[in-house]
């Protein structure tokens, strides 16, 4: 974890302050697409149509923003820094629109499994994301 960078700021030539701004979290601001989702050793690969359909966006403040198919979720999400690339991770509840979604359809599993995300892994130099859920895996690759 790096230590916040200070921001000095002069309001006159005899006057100055200095704040600690933190260095923003890499997913703040990142959008991406839900690619696979492996649960206890068996992989589901989405292909491109439905990887459109499931997404999840990381907003500054920790609002969380997700397209679960043909619904929109909403939620929280708070980090650590990552070591290696890796960290823990929070994701409040997702609170979403409830339309019935043709099939196949991944929405409901994407909002719960985000709902109980505990750790996530930067990978690929930036390329994949990767979330943990107890036994849950869902591998992301960012939108374009």
């Amino acid at each position: 974890m790096r230590a916040p960078m200070p921001l000095c700021v002069g309001a006159a030539a005899l006057v100055s302050a200095c704040v600690s701004v933190p260095d923003p979290h890499p997913l703040t601001g990142t959008e991406w697409r839900l690619a696979a989702i492996d649960t206890a050793g068996s992989t589901t690969a989405l292909p491109p149509e439905l990887q459109r359909r499931h997404t999840v966006r990381f907003g500054a403040e920790g609002v969380l923003t997700a397209q679960l198919d043909c619904n929109r979720g909403r939620g929280t999400w708070s980090a650590g820094q990552p070591g290696n690339g890796a960290g823990g991770i929070a994701i409040g509840p997702i609170a979403s629109t409830r339309m019935l979604c043709p099939q196949p359809s991944f929405g409901d599993q994407l909002g719960m499994g985000l709902s109980e995300a505990q750790r996530f892994v930067i990978a690929l130099g930036g390329r994949e994301l990767a979330i943990e859920a107890g036994a849950t895996r869902m591998t992301f690759t960012p939108t374009e």
